[in-house]
């Protein structure tokens, strides 16, 4: 098991050193910062500071998207990363969700995902490149100083056709459908489709878990909510696997039209304690641990922890004292 911490850009500059240091420390994989568009300071350049002030963690977007920058702009963003930090780059990809709404976008289609991890694969293997997609089209374009070694894609999925993408393309799929086995076997499962339509290896297996992991449980729990309203909001399929009663997922979808998700009070008020136990890491250590040793036994390989809450660097150490054995 690999295990990997994602944060929003929000941090001043000098704090998020330290804490991308202390990940390092206490012996994570990965860290991912999260291109945020306007709701954080920009993904590059604080994935930038993270590789001048560290020296094993590998570093990723986590994740970018194709909408505010031509993947090709991406993926020299991402390759000149990889030179920096000497060759720990991983490029994640996603929709783009909330932070681009304000932006007047709405999260990528499939079709784009797809055109971009194509296109970012062929620059990144040094090939000279014209391209007409149904989104974005290159000339002759070539990465003049491609990466000595190829960097991985991960591809983000939460719904059951984006799931099958990341399966059908990716290198690694970053899966966002809470921690209750039952939503991790299904979304499994879809990867497992795509694999399949496509013949090819099996990429490797993550999931992104938010949530919260301290002594007083009430105070974790709590913490976690707004991301426990995530889930009916974008991928109710999950409540529909878990039987939760549609009037409450209704109830969560008429107070969270989307939009950041800290500031989902309403609908973070009004999710229920099931929904906080199926689709958010909370509670006390021996809870949280006994939930992602059950994630083992159905072939995760990569858990990535998102603190939720005021204190991000001690629900980074409390993840790591209670989980990282």
């Amino acid at each position: 098991m690999q295990y990997g911490v994602l944060v929003q850009p929000v941090d001043p500059p000098m704090d998020f050193v330290v804490l991308a240091q202390r990940a390092e420390q206490l012996g994570f994989d990965y860290l991912w910062v999260a291109d945020s568009s306007l709701h954080g300071r920009d993904v590059y350049s604080y994935l930038t500071l993270a590789a001048l002030n560290t020296t094993r963690i590998q570093l990723g977007t986590g994740v970018t998207h194709p909408l505010t920058r031509h993947p090709a702009i991406n993926v020299n963003a991402i390759a000149t990363l990889h030179e920096i930090s000497g060759g720990r780059a991983v490029l994640g990809i996603g929709a783009g969700d909330r932070p681009v709404l304000e932006l007047g976008l709405e999260p990528a289609k499939r079709q784009s995902i797809e055109e971009m991890v194509t296109l970012s694969r062929r620059l990144l293997a040094g090939e000279t490149v014209t391209f007409q997609g149904a989104t974005f089209d290159t000339n002759e374009a070539q990465l003049i100083h491609p990466p000595r070694s190829m960097l991985p894609i991960h591809v983000a999925a939460s719904g059951p056709r984006t799931l099958r993408l990341a399966g059908a393309l990716a290198d690694g799929v970053l899966m966002q459908v809470g921690v209750h086995p039952t939503c991790v076997s299904y979304a499994i499962g879809r990867v497992a489709e795509g694999v399949a339509s496509a013949g090819g290896s099996y990429p490797r297996l993550g999931v992104v878990l938010y949530g919260s992991i301290r002594e007083e449980r009430e105070l974790a729990r709590d913490e976690s909510r707004p991301f426990a309203a995530w889930i009916p909001q974008t991928v109710p399929v999950y409540c529909d696997l878990l039987g939760i009663p549609r009037t409450d997922v209704d109830r969560i979808r008429a107070a969270y039209k989307g939009g950041e998700l800290m500031k989902a009070v309403g609908a973070a008020a009004a999710v229920s304690e099931e929904m906080i136990e199926a689709f958010t890491l909370a509670g006390g250590p021996r809870e949280c641990r006994e939930k992602v040793d059950a994630l083992r036994t159905l072939g995760i390989e990569h858990v990535t922890f998102f603190p939720m809450g005021e204190d991000r660097l001690g629900g980074i150490e409390r993840f790591a004292a209670a989980i990282m054995r």
